[in-house]
C-alpha cells in the first residue's frame, strides 16, 4: 500500500476514534454505543479492536519507529497511545456521564499489545 494512503487512513481513523471519545464524553447516543451493549463483553471487544486497529495503523504510518530503553526496543506510537488512553480512561472519573472501568482499560492495553506485537513481527519478517 502506498505510504500516502496509509497516512490518510491513519488520519481518518484517528479522527474517528476522537469522534467516538468526544461523543461519549458529551453524552451523544451513537449506534456504536448501542451495538457495544448488544451482547456480553461487546464493549470490551470494541475497546480492544478499536485501540488495536488505531495502534497498528499509526505504527504503519510512522514506519514502526522505535526507541530503546531497558535493553528493549519500544514502538514510539504504542507508548504514546498507551499514555494517552490511560489518561483518557482515568479522566472519565471527572466526567459526569462517564465511568472509569478497569476492564475497559485492560481491553485497550490488550489491543495495543497485540497490534504492537504484530508490527514487530511484520518488521522482523520484512527483510
Amino acid at each position: 500500500m502506498k505510504r500516502s494512503w496509509i497516512n490518510i487512513i491513519a488520519v481518518l481513523f484517528t479522527a474517528f476514534i476522537l469522534f467516538i471519545i468526544y461523543s461519549a464524553n458529551t453524552g451523544k447516543d451513537l449506534i456504536f454505543f448501542k451495538l457495544s451493549s448488544s451482547f456480553p463483553y461487546a464493549d470490551k471487544l470494541a475497546h480492544a479492536g478499536l485501540l488495536g486497529t488505531l495502534t497498528f495503523i499509526l505504527n504503519l504510518a510512522f514506519k514502526g519507529k522505535t526507541i530503546s530503553f531497558f535493553n528493549k526496543k519500544w514502538l514510539v506510537v504504542s507508548i504514546v497511545i498507551f499514555v494517552i488512553i490511560t489518561l483518557e480512561e482515568f479522566s472519565q472519573m471527572f466526567i459526569a456521564n462517564r465511568t472509569f472501568d478497569l476492564l475497559d482499560l485492560s481491553a485497550n492495553y490488550l489491543g495495543i499489545a497485540v497490534a504492537s506485537w504484530l508490527i514487530f513481527y511484520l518488521n522482523k519478517n520484512d527483510g
